[in-house]
């Protein structure tokens, strides 16, 4: 299996919580909704307009597969971001919370036409729309680390990437570790209906989480990089 492996990194990121009202919260890395508009941003392919996400099955067909690492600490704040009244006139002071600093990795799998489109974007230093992480105000850097040999795992093994819980999946909480858990949309329809959710587990230090049992739904992968990494793909 080849998987490619890029990181990205901001000033700030939002991914918002849905189910908040009066303030804006986010959730501390990239839901995997988040990385298929980030990828559809990078090769051009568009969601649709507004209330579509006709990315879905674009990367759907293309077998994609993606895994998600934090590589600096998850630190948050919040700040009163002003928005205007496009019809009426004036403006609205609206909490948001942000990722400070954020930066993650970020590993893609599925058929060689998608690899080899990405990784020419990749290493050419090219997107075709703006990345961004979470909000367009956010514009996220882009910076391409390469293409790796992977090869499947199973068992009891340290995880670098967040871990993909589903219903079955099992993990350690071991002393030293800042565990936290989040529930992430996975995936959605064309019209934006999310058709899966996971519970993801993930250290706040970026540190290695020890899996149990691995959700049918996931892939565990050692890549053979400069580093050897142990990647969960969903």
């Amino acid at each position: 299996m080849k998987v490619l492996v890029f990181d990205i990194a901001s000033d700030y990121a939002h991914f918002r919580k849905p189910y908040t009202t009066t303030s804006a919260l986010t959730y501390s890395v990239p839901p995997r909704t988040a990385v298929v508009g980030l990828l559809g941003n990078i090769i051009g392919v568009q969601s649709g307009g507004f209330g579509k996400s006709e990315q879905s099955d674009y990367f759907e067909a293309k077998g994609l597969k993606t895994g998600v690492r934090v590589l600096r600490p998850v630190r948050k704040t919040t700040f009163n971001l002003k928005y205007l009244h496009t019809k009426s006139g004036g403006s609205i002071l609206v909490p948001v919370e942000c990722v400070v600093s954020p930066k993650y990795r970020i590993y893609v799998t599925g058929s060689m036409e998608l690899l080899l489109t990405l990784r020419g974007k990749l290493k050419n230093h090219e997107t075709h729309f703006t990345p961004y992480l979470g909000i367009s105000e956010f514009i996220a850097s882009v910076d391409y680390v390469g293409e790796y040999e992977a090869n499947d795992m199973n068992g009891e093994v340290l995880v670098d990437s967040i871990v993909y819980l589903f219903d079955e999946g099992e993990i350690r909480f071991e002393s030293g570790l800042n565990l936290f858990r989040e529930t992430h949309a996975i995936s959605m329809d064309n019209e934006r209906r999310v058709q899966s959710y996971s519970e993801i587990a993930y250290e706040e230090d970026g540190k290695r989480i020890l899996l149990l049992k691995s959700p049918p739904q996931s892939e565990i992968v050692k890549i053979k990089g400069t580093q050897e990494e142990v990647v969960m793909l969903v």
